[in-house]
């Protein structure tokens, strides 16, 4: 399994901080040992100092396939070999 962030963005500072955070996870079924991909794109928010000193916030994220370059396999192994 793993997590490869494809980018990154961020927006204000301090408390009004915003980041944006386009990743791809890949995942192996533990039975089947059948591999799957999905991308998402999460957004995160500054918590005020009150909360570990201003510890990131999940806020959303769109799910979505990952783009496929021959066949989903082929992606999804590439991605496992490059980790």
């Amino acid at each position: 399994n793993s997590c490869k962030i494809m980018e990154e963005n961020f927006e204000g500072e301090g408390e009004t901080q915003i980041a944006t955070v386009k990743f791809i996870a890949t995942m192996t079924q533990v039975d089947s040992r059948e591999k799957t991909a999905f991308m998402e794109t999460s957004t995160f928010e500054r918590a005020g100092k009150h909360i570990r000193q201003g510890a990131w916030l999940y806020k959303s994220g769109i799910v979505e396939p990952v783009p496929l370059s021959e066949t989903e396999e082929e992606t999804v192994d590439d991605l496992d070999d490059s980790s």
